[in-house]
């Protein structure tokens, strides 16, 4: 290995420890990947299954689960893992398509550019799903289509917008009827026994995937609702550097390299045409896009440290601590014998439970949802029910006029028949669990 993007991985890995042993509150998704693989890991016992999610990376975690090691470090050691190897693919892609101070100067935009940085701790599949996806391009370059196909189906099963390289790298193997054949039996090797899966499950191999499209129009929406240049400019804030993938586009269109520019630009117009936009969507494509970047500045000012100066000063503004949460709302049911049902509307409550639980959030909350779960528990009286009313799953989406009434409804109705056992309001969040006394014991 060469010794500068040793260096590079070093301090890398150096700062992610740093990270790690800061105190991080875990994120809803984070919570659900996690109550995945705990479900995974005890068939069925503990957790929440929900459908529309990849299953590679909760897999992963169950994993972790299943052999007794603590599932959030063993994701935080997988995810380390694979953060240190995007480093390294997209230092050696960029090497084998331009030169070595393009492929240093890239390797340290990516490493060093905050929200990939700061996702390294998230546990959320963007970081895996960009190591398998880099793998492929890897594999691409050297002209292996079948390990094409294969660490593709592998990011496609991490993140299913990934599924694009299958269709950018199908357009390079046109022409050669063997190549493409090997692309789709390496992809199709992995993925079928996911679809296969959906059809046995659900009845249709790809419902799933036109549902979860679906859920991505209709869930937080008016949270994450973005125009459609918000990923150039945030990334342009993330580190100004990001704007010599301009110029770079055009020294790389010179050289031709098709692929590449592919890559960035089909994936970043596919997301920015999307209502629903993060940032750390973005982590998807950024490695192309920091190749052009570090390409186009290489072109135009023929050095290096003063991008390395740049991209670490940046990093360092960019840089803060995130603050313990104490909340012991979501640890409620650590030491609690619980023989009835539990209705949760925070999938982090689920992580923390000994106990599966009931989604109430699922798919998304709306006045049909709050309708359905009165009557439900009305019904089935379960014996707790966990009310976040801060977070997606206890929030009404402004356009639906009737369900903040029928919420209202709901937690009126709660209040009346069931005990508050936990009450915590932080700010103007409320943290709630409702206890019955008459509670119905599940089979």
């Amino acid at each position: 290995m060469d010794r500068k993007i040793g260096i590079v991985l070093f301090l890398s890995l150096i700062a992610r420890l740093i990270e790690f042993f800061y105190t991080h509150e875990l994120w809803w998704d984070a919570a659900v990947y996690l109550s995945m693989g705990k479900y995974i890991a005890t068939f069925g016992q503990l957790g929440l299954w929900e459908p529309i999610r990849p299953l590679l990376w909760p897999i992963v975690l169950g994993y972790g689960y299943f052999i007794g090691i603590n599932p959030v470090i063993w994701g935080h050691i997988w995810s380390t893992f694979f953060s240190l190897g995007i480093i390294y693919l997209t230092y050696e892609i960029a090497k084998k398509l331009f030169n070595d101070r393009t492929a240093l100067l890239a390797a340290v935009l990516i490493s060093f550019t905050w929200i990939v940085f700061s996702f390294n701790v998230r546990l959320y599949t963007e970081i895996p799903a960009v190591f398998f996806a880099l793998a492929a391009y890897y594999c691409f370059l050297k002209d292996k289509p079948f390990q094409t196909g294969l660490f593709i189906g592998l990011s496609f099963l991490t993140k299913f917008p990934e599924g694009l390289l299958l269709v950018i790298f199908g357009i390079f193997y046109l022409k050669s009827v063997k190549k493409l054949f090997s692309l789709g039996i390496g992809f199709a090797l992995i993925t079928l026994p996911y679809f296969i899966f959906n059809y046995l499950a659900y009845g249709s191999p790809i419902h799933i995937l036109i549902f979860a499209q679906e859920f991505l129009k209709y869930a937080g929406i008016w949270i994450f609702q973005q125009p459609w240049w918000f990923y150039p400019v945030e990334l342009v804030k993330q580190n100004l550097l990001y704007f010599f993938a301009i110029p770079g586009i055009i020294f790389a269109l010179k050289k031709r390299r098709y692929a590449l520019l592919l890559l960035a630009i089909i994936s970043l117009l596919y997301f920015s045409q999307m209502a629903h936009k993060e940032l750390r969507f973005a982590i998807l494509f950024l490695p192309y896009l920091a190749i052009l970047a570090a390409y186009g500045y290489q072109k135009i000012f023929k050095e290096t440290h003063s991008f390395i100066i740049i991209t670490l000063l940046l990093f360092v503004i960019h840089a803060q601590i995130e603050p313990t949460n104490s909340n012991d709302f979501f640890t409620f049911f650590d030491d609690k014998e619980v023989d009835g049902e539990i209705l949760v509307t925070h999938p982090l409550t689920a992580y923390s439970t000994e106990k599966a639980v009931t989604m109430m959030y699922y798919p998304w909350f709306n006045a049909s949802q709050a309708d359905y779960w009165f009557r439900y528990i009305e019904k089935n009286s379960p014996e707790y029910v966990s009310v976040d009313t801060c977070e997606g799953g206890f929030l009404c989406p402004p356009e639906d006029t009737r369900c903040e009434p029928k919420k209202q409804e709901l937690q009126a109705y709660l209040n009346e028949t069931y005990t508050v056992e936990y009450y915590q309001q932080l700010g103007n969040c409320e943290y709630i669990i409702y206890h019955s006394t008459h509670p119905v014991a599940m089979e």
